[in-house]
């Protein structure tokens, strides 16, 4: 359901770091990072990183 990269993402939230620490660690742009938790919200279908993560993890896509 998610992109290598969207989960690759979403795991780096889970982790609780930041747009900008997400940014510097995959070396891509800010609007990159935003458009891919845009599209993660979208799939998700949650409003917000808090209920991603929550969402990821109850769906077995990211690991504690």
């Amino acid at each position: 359901m998610l992109t290598p990269r969207e989960t690759e993402i979403l795991q780096l939230c889970l982790h609780g770091l930041t747009n900008p620490e997400i940014t510097e660690i995959l070396k891509v742009k800010k609007s990159t990072v935003r458009t891919h938790l845009e599209h993660i919200y979208l799939k998700l279908d949650v409003n917000n990183r808090t209920e991603a993560v929550v969402e990821g993890i109850r769906r077995g896509l990211v690991e504690l």
